[in-house]
This record gives structure tokens, sequence and C-alpha cells, in this order.
């Protein structure tokens, strides 16, 4: 995320708080409704994007030792999670599968290692579901394991496996700003109804929108 970026996101995150903080002043008025949610939810996004930016940019200055050992721990609950889950229903293949420990993971040759990590990383994503639900895995750890996969791969000269990096990201931010600059301008529109009927709420609301920091 660049500077200018940084500053938008602040700004709609001021917006944000200052319409949370009050909604007494806005909420019979559905418009205004409609659009700060639009709006918002294109904020979460840019979040979301942020995160993953970050996430794919982390293993910078990380050793190869350091990394393994990263991605065995995050493999290792995973597979937890998918040993007890198969267990649960029976499903024998996939218990013997996921049986490994950190350790077990941790002292593979690379040979055997990366083919271990991404039979957990497809055993999580065929079962996902289930697994959010009854088993508390989230998408975002399978997100992460696969970003520090695909580190380690590169650290080791090897092709990412799953292209889960920082130019994918930056191009979600610039499309998602966009977005999010529409629907602001809409909810400008709409906050119009305010100049006249409460000018310190409008004023306030206006406060909130200066970009600061270019």
């Amino acid at each position: 995320m660049n500077k200018n970026q940084i500053n938008q996101k602040e700004m709609y995150e001021t917006v944000i708080s200052f319409l949370d903080a009050n909604s007494a002043l806005w909420s019979s008025i559905a418009k205004v409704g409609e659009f700060k949610n639009e709006f918002s939810g294109f904020v979460a996004q840019i979040n979301d994007a942020q995160y993953a930016q970050q996430q794919a940019q982390v293993f910078l200055g990380k050793n190869k030792t350091q990394l393994k050992s990263t991605v065995a721990q995050k493999a290792d609950i995973l597979n937890d999670s998918l040993e007890a889950f198969a267990l649960v229903t029976g499903n024998d293949k996939l218990a013997g599968q996921m049986a490994s420990t950190y350790s077990d993971l941790n002292r593979m040759r690379n040979a055997d290692f990366i083919p271990a990590v991404k039979l957990i990383i497809a055993a999580a994503e065929e079962n996902l579901d289930v697994l959010t639900a009854e088993y508390g895995v989230t998408a975002q750890q399978v997100e992460d394991l696969k970003t520090d996969l695909d580190d380690f791969l590169t650290l080791n000269g090897q092709p990412r496996a799953y292209r889960v990096a920082s130019v994918q990201a930056t191009k979600d931010l610039e499309l998602l700003f966009g977005k999010a600059k529409v629907a602001l301008e809409k909810l400008d529109k709409v906050m119009s109804i305010f100049k006249r009927r409460d000018v310190n709420f409008y004023n306030g609301y206006q406060a909130a929108r200066v970009l600061v920091g270019n």
C-alpha cells in the first residue's frame, strides 16, 4: 500500500467512525444507510487486501530454517484439525495422511516436506466448509500457510505453488480504492440533506472527509 492509499484509508475509516458515532442523526434516512454500508464493505475489503499484501511480503529477512519451522507449525495446526475431522467421519486414509506432528514435518527433507504441506493445504481446502463450521479452522489460516509455503519455495529457488503474492494484492487494492471512492461520492451527495438541517453534523462529516498527509 502506497502513501496516498494509506492516507485515503485513514480518511475512509475516519468517515465510518464519525457516521457510526452519530448514527442516531441519519439512521432514519435509508439512502444514507445504503450508501454507508456499501462504502463500509469496500473499506473492509481494502483491509483484507492490505493484510494479504503484507503477508506476501513478510518473508523478506527470514532464513530458510526459520521459515520452514513457521510452515511446519501452521501445517501442524491444520492437520490436527483435519485428523480430528477424519477420525470423526471414519476416513482412515485421511487420518493417516494427517498424522504427522510438527517435529515430523520439520525434520523432513525438503523433497518430502513440500508435498506433505501441499497435501495438507489441498485437504483443508477440500473440506474447508465443515472445518470452518465445526473445527475452528478459518480460510485465512489456509491462505497464510499457502503464502508461507510460497515464500519457502522462493527462498529455495523454486517456483511459487499458489501465487499468493503481493502483486495480486496490489491490483486488488487499486480496484477496491476505486470502488470505495465512487461509493463515498454517492454518500457525499445524500449527506447534502444535512447542509441546512443539521449544520454541525454536516460540518463534522466534511471534516472527517478531509484527506491529510499527501
